[in-house]
């Protein structure tokens, strides 16, 4: 056991082996009773010694299945953070914030450990919750003035984790003044609308975003209608007390509007944002986030946090469904193409090329990758690099090699690298059968060394260079790592043509 005395008070945590963690530290108040959907409130000191032996409770979720359950212990109060830093002494540490994904609706800080990365490379890891679904990402504002950022309070929470470990994490050996947020997916997201977002400039110092969709809405009239039709799956009736049925709505009924809409089926589609496409993520509010983060990467000029964004080559292959069948045929593909407003003949080709011999319907989920994914991190590169901001570009290459899986470079492949899944486990994960041994502790070093420094480097790996237009050098994370320039530059071109 280690204490740490802390500006709040003290807390006891765990000793490892070469690091201690501290887990399941209350951030904020709970964010129940007349809290539920209010932004959060700082935590206030405690007298008595903290215990930090174990997670908190994590946001209130639906199972990977679908269903209500308990895949790990949830509570509406889950605003807890987890805190690994290294046991030897140093002088203060660059600290690593990471932001979970999910999308929105799941997930939690628990399977990031942060023990490697405090051992490996003599940094500080914090890892945190956040409210999803409903209690998140629902906008109420027209139910109530006082709500207006209610669409963002996920992002909000996490904001307020920043503040927590600005104020707090000095204590635990790291450096206030040398934060690093990183995340992936909705976590990647998150990290994106951070740098996007005027509040929280200082809160953080570099930013490492994975696979992000930041092609969000603006707040309006869908998600009115979105939270309505809420209210009205639950029984509710919003013209009257639609907001007092929400605040009064058992956690059972909240979670289960994470789930499909019986009754308005979303039809396939490329998973661009739109009318079709509301549901519980973030949104231009206008405030908060008060328009396209590239626009504002873009309009900030040279004054960005330097950047590392990346994510991986067929995220699309885990999102099959969304482009529903995958017994397309090629004129129905090129029809879907078409549907969506782009050059149903010309994508067939340029996937063609990509994926030689690929189905109909493997095409559409290759397109995916893009317009999920891809697309979104370019917008974000190619304004940095024309403000003059520090960026790194950076793709993971490695495929899963499970029979038949189809998955190939697949969404989320890099986490179990980052976050050392495959070196602890010879169960077959994400990443296959047979995982490269040092491709993990490669990206930690990267990771690591460009929080500390604001330059990403790792001891016997290429060098990595900077993203500038046109060349658009990409380091590959693979077996073996290299540096490439415009890589699949024809499929990009094709995206952002006019």
């Amino acid at each position: 056991m280690t204490v740490i005395e802390t500006p709040l008070g003290q807390v006891r945590g765990r000793q490892r082996e070469g690091f201690a963690s501290f887990r399941g530290i209350r951030y904020a108040r709970p964010p129940v009773g007349d809290l539920r959907f209010r932004p959060p409130v700082p935590v206030a000191p405690w007298t008595d010694e903290y215990d930090a032996g174990g997670f908190g409770a994590s946001a209130p979720q639906a199972t990977l299945g679908g269903q209500i359950g308990r895949n790990e212990p949830f509570d509406e109060d889950c605003l807890f953070l987890n805190i690994y830093t290294p046991t030897r002494p140093a002088a203060p540490r660059p600290v690593l914030f990471w932001i979970h994904g999910g999308g929105y609706v799941g997930g939690s800080a628990r399977p990031y450990h942060g023990g490697a990365f405090a051992r490996e490379n003599d940094v500080v890891v914090v890892t945190i919750n956040y409210r999803l679904g409903a209690l998140g990402f629902m906008h109420l504002g027209h139910l109530d003035p006082d709500l207006a950022q209610s669409v963002n309070t996920g992002v909000l929470d996490q904001m307020c984790a920043l503040e927590w470990t600005r104020d707090n994490i000095a204590a635990f050996g790291g450096d206030p003044g040398n934060v690093m947020i990183f995340g992936e997916s909705a976590g990647g997201t998150a990290a994106a609308l951070l740098v996007g977002c005027p509040p929280a400039e200082g809160l953080f110092h570099k930013a490492a975003v994975h696979s992000p969709n930041v092609d969000l809405s603006e707040l309006g009239e869908g998600h009115v209608a979105f939270t309505n039709r809420c209210i009205e799956r639950l029984g509710g009736d919003r013209r009257s007390s639609g907001l007092e049925f929400l605040r009064a709505a058992s956690l059972e009924a909240l979670i289960s509007l994470s789930l499909p809409d019986p009754l308005r089926p979303r039809p396939p589609g490329l998973g661009l944002y739109g009318a079709r496409t509301y549901g519980f993520a973030p949104a231009i509010d206008g405030v908060l986030i008060p328009r396209p983060v590239a626009d504002t990467v873009l309009a900030r000029g040279s004054g960005n946090v330097p950047m590392l964004l990346g994510g991986c080559r067929h995220e699309g292959t885990l999102f099959a469904d969304t482009v529903g069948s995958q017994n397309y045929t090629e004129q129905e593909v090129v029809d879907f193409f078409e549907g969506e407003g782009f050059d149903g003949r010309r994508a067939m080709e340029i996937y063609e090329a990509f994926a030689p011999g690929s189905t109909p319907g493997e095409k559409l989920a290759y397109a995916l990758t893009d317009t999920q994914f891809r697309n979104s991190t370019v917008r974000i590169l190619d304004a940095a690099a024309e403000a003059g901001s520090a960026c790194w570009s950076w793709m993971c290459t490695w495929e899963n090699d499970l029979p038949s899986s189809g998955l190939r470079a697949t969404h989320g492949m890099d986490l179990p690298f980052m976050w050392g899944w495959t070196e602890v486990s010879r169960t077959p994960t994400l990443a296959g059968l047979n995982p490269p041994p040092d491709l993990g502790p490669a990206m930690r070093a990267y990771w690591a060394n460009f929080a500390r420094t604001g330059r990403p480097f790792a001891a016997g790996e290429p060098a990595w260079t900077p993203y500038t237009t046109p060349n658009r050098p990409v380091l590959l994370l693979d077996a073996e790592r290299r540096m490439e320039h415009a890589l699949d530059d024809d499929i990009r071109a094709f995206w952002f043509a006019g």
